[in-house]
């Protein structure tokens, strides 16, 4: 099981000398094969991957904090990123959106005014579950109440993939710009190098017991908020 591939970074670094809390698998895992497509309506699928690297972030369009606050995070960082690399080299952002029958129909204008560049991507939810299960991320969606309303929970950790489409770590928001930044670029040249140990790794702590490996975060659609998957109150 992936969770077990997980290396947990307990390396000399405390909270107080950085504030990236992840982990870092001990070897990179293949993605299972999907099919979804991305926010223009253009088939999205394990092919896509390859390439370039890859930060993907589960969610969903009427999410009111958590979302939103990771794909800003992840633009800050993005930002960071390029003032020392080129645009074809920084990492793309890819938004997979668990709630496909509200999601679709706004999911451009919704990922792109983070940044335009940023993608969506959704489709089935057996396609959406066979990708999340994948990356080891829970997702649920709960049957509606009488009002219409249903709960979403979804991992809120950012998957990271690198250009042969492997998942390689995964970090829990919120994220510090700057040293996101500088793990990722250790990544980047590690790899280039043939490291099989980043120096990248020291920059992370291990997330805390009830967030590992992943960050939970749950609501309904009535914008009822819970954590932990606990369902929201009604209004």
């Amino acid at each position: 099981m992936l969770r077990r591939a997980l290396f947990l970074l307990l390396l000399a670094v405390t909270p107080a000398e950085a504030r990236i809390a992840g982990v870092l698998l001990d070897q990179p895992v293949a993605l299972p094969a999907f099919t979804l497509e991305d926010h223009d309506g253009k088939p999205f699928t394990e092919r896509s991957l390859p390439g370039r690297w890859t930060l993907l972030a589960l969610g969903f369009t009427n999410c009111p904090d958590v979302c939103p606050v990771t794909l800003s995070d992840l633009e800050a960082a993005r930002a960071e990123l390029s003032t020392t690399t080129t645009p074809e080299r920084l990492p793309r952002i890819l938004f997979l959106a668990v709630d496909p029958a509200r999601d679709r129909p706004v999911l451009r204008a919704y990922t792109t005014r983070f940044h335009p560049d940023f993608l969506g991507v959704t489709g089935d939810p057996g396609a959406i579950a066979r990708l999340a299960d994948g990356l080891d991320a829970k997702l649920r969606i709960g049957p509606p109440d009488a009002t219409g309303a249903y709960e979403v929970a979804h991992s809120a950790a950012v998957s990271v993939i690198d250009p042969e489409g492997r998942l390689v770590a995964k970090l829990s928001p919120p994220f510090d710009p700057a040293e996101t930044a500088a793990f990722l670029t250790g990544l980047a040249r590690a790899r280039l190098r043939g490291e099989s140990r980043p120096a990248a790794a020291s920059l992370l702590v291990p997330p805390a017991p009830a967030a590992a490996p992943a960050q939970d975060h749950a609501h309904s659609h009535a914008h009822d908020h819970a954590h932990d998957h606990a369902p929201g109150k009604a209004p």
